[in-house]
């Protein structure tokens, strides 16, 4: 794949990790970004996140928002089992966190990434999870939002020996509801022509928490 391509390190990840990592440094994700579609301004991704706890936490990308344009993502697993923990904060204070999902994607299925929300993927399982997505252009990352929070609202950590997962609230944010666990619908067939990536504005009816998700 052509494009820009880069690693996380847990090193790098460690602003935004529940607790230190110990260990030797290894690279815990990595990303290869494609060029850009001169027709559809749309460009397509792939994300690796290897196995490997982080101290007590799942393996996990940085977490980001969007500046300027609130553009959705569309998120497919081509390889293992991914949660993507969203959240969407009130404008005024970023420490206020008014929705938060974590949703379950198996191997094959797509998961978009609602306007508005930032994200965490994350690989539950012991073995690599390989992600592909799909985004519009014409914004900034906002990846400083995730770091002066320490990460998400909410840790992902192991417990019993990766039989089950706790989940710890973030103490660096004032207020978050409690988490709610949700699965990706069909995918719209509105949608299969990927414009609502760069002109969201016309499918924000589609595009909401109740279209896009079942709740488990």
């Amino acid at each position: 794949m052509s494009g820009k391509s880069f690693t996380r390190t847990i090193k790098e990840l460690s602003p935004v990790l529940f607790g230190p990592a110990t260990g030797p440094e290894r690279v815990v994700y990595e990303v290869r970004r494609g060029e850009v579609d001169k027709n559809t301004k749309i460009r397509y991704d792939t994300t690796t996140i290897f196995p490997g706890l982080l101290g007590r936490e799942l393996p996990k990308t940085f977490g980001h928002y969007h500046k300027g344009v609130d553009f959705p993502e569309l998120y497919v697993v081509l390889e293992g089992r991914a949660w993507y923990l969203i959240q969407r904060p009130q404008k005024a204070n970023p420490k206020i966190i008014e929705e938060v999902y974590l949703i379950e994607a198996k191997e094959n299925e797509k998961t978009i990434i609602p306007p508005g929300f930032g994200h965490v993927s994350i690989n539950p399982e012991n073995k690599k999870l390989i992600l592909g997505n799909w985004i519009g252009t014409g914004f900034e990352y906002d990846y400083q939002t995730y770091e002066n929070l320490r990460g998400a609202c909410y840790y992902l950590l192991e417990s019993k020996g990766r039989q089950s997962v706790n989940f710890e609230k973030n103490s660096y944010y004032e207020k978050m509801p409690e988490l709610a666990k949700v699965r990706p619908r069909e995918f719209p067939k509105e949608l299969e022509n990927l414009e609502f990536l760069t002109k969201p504005e016309k499918y924000l009816e589609i595009l909401t928490i109740e279209n896009c998700f079942k709740r488990m």
